[in-house]
């Protein structure tokens, strides 16, 4: 009987160290590759440089609209051509945040408090790393390219 007992005590114990090892195997994630890890740097900042653009066109904005409203020596065509200028640039930053590519294991990474749009994030999970990379690139660039527009709008 003692025999049969220690037996069962030894068998349920190494069924649970058998069990605590399949889990905690299936619970570690991989570490991103040195490739990924850059897209992930690179979608931070640009997530960053876009918030900041999107802040500054509204600074812009807002003051444009102020001295519209002053109506200051007739020059309400010039100050309406501007603000249209930026709701153009502010319509196309609105699509760029609806197309973005999410890394995988990532979720939205940006406020929807304002209620202002609805985005439809796409997960391409099944990428390799070069390429979720090179897909942040072409997000960046399209993003600099606002940037650069606004930074050359004159006053």
């Amino acid at each position: 009987m003692k025999w049969t007992h220690t037996f069962r005590t030894w068998t349920r114990l190494g069924g649970a160290l058998m069990l605590t090892l399949v889990v905690l195997a299936g619970c570690h994630s991989h570490e991103d590759s040195e490739t990924m890890k850059e897209a992930r740097a690179l979608n931070a900042e640009t997530t960053e440089v876009g918030r900041k653009f999107h802040q500054r066109l509204d600074m812009i904005r807002e003051d444009l609209q102020a001295q519209l409203a002053g109506n200051p020596d007739g020059l309400e065509e010039l100050f309406s051509r501007a603000i249209a200028t930026l709701d153009d640039l502010d319509a196309r930053y609105e699509t760029w945040m609806s197309n973005q590519i999410l890394l995988p294991g990532q979720t939205c990474n940006h406020d929807h408090a304002d209620g202002e749009h609805h985005h439809h994030h796409k997960s391409m999970d099944d990428l390799s790393d070069a390429d979720h990379l090179a897909l942040q690139q072409a997000i960046r660039a399209e993003l600099d390219g606002l940037v650069n527009e606004l930074n050359s709008l004159k006053p």
